[in-house]
C-alpha cells in the first residue's frame, strides 16, 4: 500500500518457468496483490509463480495465437488495487519504480501513465530494429493523432481504477500495448502522461514475438483505428465494408475527427 492506495501488478505468462522466480521476487513489498496470468504455458510457470506468492489466473483465450492481451484483461478483471500497473514477466522492467510512479501520480491529475524507456540508458537492452519499430510507430501516431508519444510499445503502464472503464481495453493480441496508449490518449476524460523508467535486458528465455509480423500488425491497428472508431466519418464509411463491425461506445471517447 502507498499513501492509503492498494497497489495490483499484472504480469501476463506463458513459459516463463526461468525468470518468474527473479521477477517476482524483485517486486517491492508494499505492492498488495501480483497477479500471473498463466496464457497456456506448458511448463511450470504457474506452480513457480503460486509458490512465489503470487495470485495465478487462468487465460487461455488466444487472438492469432497470441494471448497477451486477453491475459492483460483478465488480469485486469481479477484485481482489487486502487491503482493497476501491468508489466511483462521476463524481468527487464523496474517494479522497484512504482513507488515514484504511484507518487507522481498522487500529486498530480494523471490518470493513465505510460512508462517510457526511451532513451535508453544502455542501448543494448533493446536492437536496433526493434528500436526502429517503435520510432515509426511514435511517429504514426504522431501524424494520425497530433500527440508525441516517445515509446509505443513499452509493456509497462499503470493506472488509476477510475480509468479502467474509460479505456474500453478490447485488444487479445499484441496490440493491446498500443490499445492501451491511443485509447488514454483519445480520451478527452483521461489525463494521460509518459514517466521515463528504467529498462533491462531480457535473459534465460527468448522473446516469443515474430518482430516483423508483429511490427505491421501494430501499424495497421493504430491506422485502422483512426479511421474507423476515432473517426466520424471513416467508421460510418468501414461499416460497409465489415457489416459486423460496431463503432465501440465509450464515455468520454472523443472522435473528434471528421475523416
Amino acid at each position: 500500500m502507498l499513501r492509503n492506495k492498494t497497489i495490483s501488478l499484472i504480469i501476463p505468462c506463458k513459459n516463463e518457468e526461468k525468470i518468474l522466480p527473479e521477477t517476482l521476487k524483485n517486486v517491492p513489498s508494499y505492492v498488495d496483490e501480483i497477479i500471473v496470468v498463466d496464457n497456456g504455458s506448458t511448463d511450470n510457470s504457474a506452480r513457480v509463480a503460486s509458490e512465489a506468492g503470487a495470485i495465478v489466473v487462468k487465460e487461455p483465450r488466444k487472438l492469432n495465437g497470441i494471448g497477451y492481451g486477453y491475459a492483460h484483461i483478465k488480469g485486469i478483471e481479477s484485481s482489487a488495487g486502487d491503482y493497476i500497473f501491468a508489466m511483462d514477466a521476463d524481468d527487464t522492467y523496474p517494479s522497484y519504480q512504482i513507488k515514484e510512479i504511484v507518487e507522481y501520480m498522487e500529486d498530480s491529475a494523471v490518470e493513465v501513465v505510460s512508462c517510457n524507456r526511451l532513451p535508453l540508458k544502455d542501448s543494448e537492452v533493446i536492437s536496433k530494429i526493434r528500436r526502429l519499430g517503435i520510432h515509426i510507430l511514435n511517429i504514426e501516431i504522431a501524424l494520425l493523432y497530433g500527440f508525441q508519444i516517445k515509446d509505443t510499445l513499452t509493456g509497462m503502464w499503470g493506472m488509476r481504477r477510475s480509468a479502467l472503464p474509460k479505456l474500453n481495453l478490447r485488444m487479445g493480441d499484441w496490440n493491446l500495448s498500443p490499445e492501451v496508449k491511443v485509447a488514454a490518449i483519445t480520451n478527452k476524460d483521461i489525463v494521460f502522461a509518459e514517466y521515463h523508467i528504467d529498462h533491462f535486458a531480457r535473459e534465460k528465455e527468448p522473446s516469443k514475438q515474430q518482430i516483423w509480423k508483429t511490427g505491421l500488425s501494430h501499424f495497421m491497428y493504430i491506422l485502422k483505428r483512426r479511421f474507423t472508431e476515432d473517426s466520424h466519418a471513416g467508421g460510418f464509411v468501414y461499416k460497409f465494408i465489415d457489416t459486423k463491425w460496431e463503432v465501440p461506445v465509450v464515455k468520454g471517447h472523443k472522435v473528434k475527427f471528421a475523416i
